[in-house]
């Protein structure tokens, strides 16, 4: 009867599993910056068509990094954005590129005007799907972490699973992961972190980056990676 009891206990402890509310921008990666401004990146060749295509308009900004599988990133109204966005916008690209797989502390990452972004190559050569030509200055960040922060927003009074840089999370999150490449296993993380959140686990999957993970920092959430990524 007591260990009935008990069960019991535990069982109703565990926060009750309920999907958020789902938005259109779920269809790519996506960040509230910590000024307020909409970050979109695609999720793979085809999204990052579509992120430029459907979404970079004028007065938005374009951040790229310079490594393979980056996003496409576009900062919404980046002209009105300050320093700090463009940097999380660009900290964004490098998170979800091979920097992260490749086990790399930091990176670089540029930011440029969407009239600098074209789908035209040059003469002779091929553009692949997902690619596009950056023409003209582009600005660079450079030493920037390959980090990136998973936790609990809320969004239009709803509450969202958010993925994004350490300080776009501090800005509106009080419960909330930064995480950093490393070799705990990444299906294993986001099922205990789903758990923590009370979501289903898809929505913390389509928050993390492709690879083995480590946890750096944890505000007001008490989870660890746990186990190596098998190899």
């Amino acid at each position: 009867m007591e260990a009935a009891r008990t069960k019991a206990a535990k069982v109703a402890r565990r926060p009750r599993v309920k999907a958020t509310k789902a938005m259109w921008f779920d269809a790519y990666r996506w960040c509230l910056s910590s000024e307020g401004h909409l970050l979109l990146g695609g999720r793979d060749a085809r999204s990052n068509d579509q992120i430029v295509k459907r979404h970079l308009k004028e007065g938005d900004r374009y951040a790229h990094a310079d490594l393979h599988g980056a996003p496409s990133v576009v900062v919404k109204e980046g002209s009105r954005a300050g320093e700090a966005t463009l940097r999380e916008g660009c900290e964004f690209a490098l998170a979800y590129s091979k920097a992260w797989s490749a086990g790399l502390a930091s990176g670089s990452a540029y930011w440029v005007l969407p009239e600098q972004v074209s789908k035209q190559a040059e003469s002779g050569e091929f553009l692949p799907r997902g690619a596009f030509v950056i023409r003209g200055k582009r600005n660079y960040l450079h030493d920037l972490p390959v980090r990136i922060a998973v936790g609990e927003v809320e969004v239009d009074g709803h509450r969202k699973v958010m993925g994004g840089s350490a300080s776009a999370l501090a800005a509106r999150s009080s419960r909330y992961v930064v995480l950093g490449p490393g070799k705990g296993d990444r299906e294993a993380f986001a099922k205990r972190l789903a758990a923590t959140l009370g979501v289903p686990i898809e929505e913390v999957v389509r928050a993390l980056p492709a690879g083995g993970l480590s946890v750096l920092e944890r505000h007001g959430l008490d989870v660890d990676e746990g186990r190596p990524a098998s190899t």
